[in-house]
């Protein structure tokens, strides 16, 4: 019988069990168990997601951590977490999707004028406005991994002129231009109209996007993120807002989460607020990825999209 401790800090009962009959169904005979419980103790395997600090660090027979979504800043910030237990982060198709989805929503609500038309239609008013001209607008997606070229590759199928940063150079399709480091970042906020991050949490990415990043795009731009919340000073772009610089931004994730009620974001028009749901993990279609590093970790292989602790991801 595998044992897999299981937390999920979004979940629930109905979505363990969901993924207790996903896994069965892969790995044979397995059983879930809450990790904060004392049966989770001698666990090989953890399937988590924000887990209680320091708890993992409680399982003394640890092989293996999965992350339950792309990001594993939750799990890299614990200093208490096994060294010897590694590290699996999920690159699941259905979240790209889902994700890219997301993104091209939120950019043509924006560019099509949907909160205006939303707002005018609670007031009963029957009238047009202005219709922006889209065709080779620039767009800026910024981390360009599994999910980010995804997104890229879709908005360019849009007629988006589409441009991709990555901390270090890598080769894209041809229809996309890249930017890397410093130099390339600086480009792109230049140079684009829509910006996009999908970044990983990391020491490098934390508040880069601050008041010098924003002032650096055209004025009139519009901010997407659905990377991390701690990758954006909040008061830098709710100034870059409020001052018409940009011309409004979609977030789906936020320095404190959930968003408390007196947050200021609430309150500005301009500002569309998501409650981090942009890509949702899928047991469906992500349990054969988390039943593939399991049987390879119990065979004694090292498993698929590891993560490098010193990167970050």
């Amino acid at each position: 019988m595998i044992k897999i401790a299981y937390f999920d800090s979004n979940g629930t009962e109905q979505k363990k069990r969901w993924w207790q009959d996903c896994l069965t169904q892969r790995l044979g005979p397995c059983q879930l168990v809450d990790l904060i419980t004392p049966e989770a103790l001698d666990a090989a395997f953890a399937l988590v997601w924000y887990p209680p600090p320091g708890r993992l660090a409680a399982l003394d027979r640890l092989q293996l951590i999965i992350s339950l979504g792309q990001g594993v800043d939750h799990l890299v910030s614990d200093s208490t977490l096994p060294h010897s237990a590694r590290i699996v982060r999920l690159v699941d198709p259905d979240m790209s999707h889902a994700l890219s989805q997301w993104v091209i929503l939120g950019i043509l609500d924006h560019l099509r004028n949907g909160p205006a038309y939303r707002l005018q239609a609670q007031n009963r008013v029957f009238a047009a406005l202005d219709q922006q001209q889209t065709l080779n607008l620039s767009v800026g997606v910024y981390g360009m991994g599994a999910i980010g070229s995804v997104i890229a590759a879709r908005l360019h199928a849009l007629g988006f002129d589409v441009h991709g940063w990555s901390r270090t150079a890598r080769n894209f399709s041809s229809d996309i231009t890249a930017h890397h480091g410093p130099s390339g970042f600086a480009e792109m906020l230049a140079g684009c109209f829509v910006h996009v991050c999908i970044l990983p949490l990391t020491q490098q990415t934390q508040d880069i996007f601050d008041a010098a990043a924003f002032a650096r795009m055209p004025r009139g731009s519009y901010f997407i993120n659905a990377g991390r919340g701690r990758q954006v000073v909040e008061d830098d772009l709710l100034a870059a807002v409020r001052s018409m610089h940009l011309s409004g931004a979609c977030l789906d994730v936020f320095v404190q989460e959930p968003l408390p009620a007196a947050h200021p974001f609430w309150d500005e028009p301009s500002i569309t607020v998501w409650p981090h749901v942009a890509a949702q993990t899928n047991p469906l279609t992500a349990a054969d990825q988390v039943a593939a590093a399991i049987k390879a970790v119990a065979g004694g292989q090292l498993p698929a999209h590891l993560v490098d602790r010193s990167k970050g991801y």
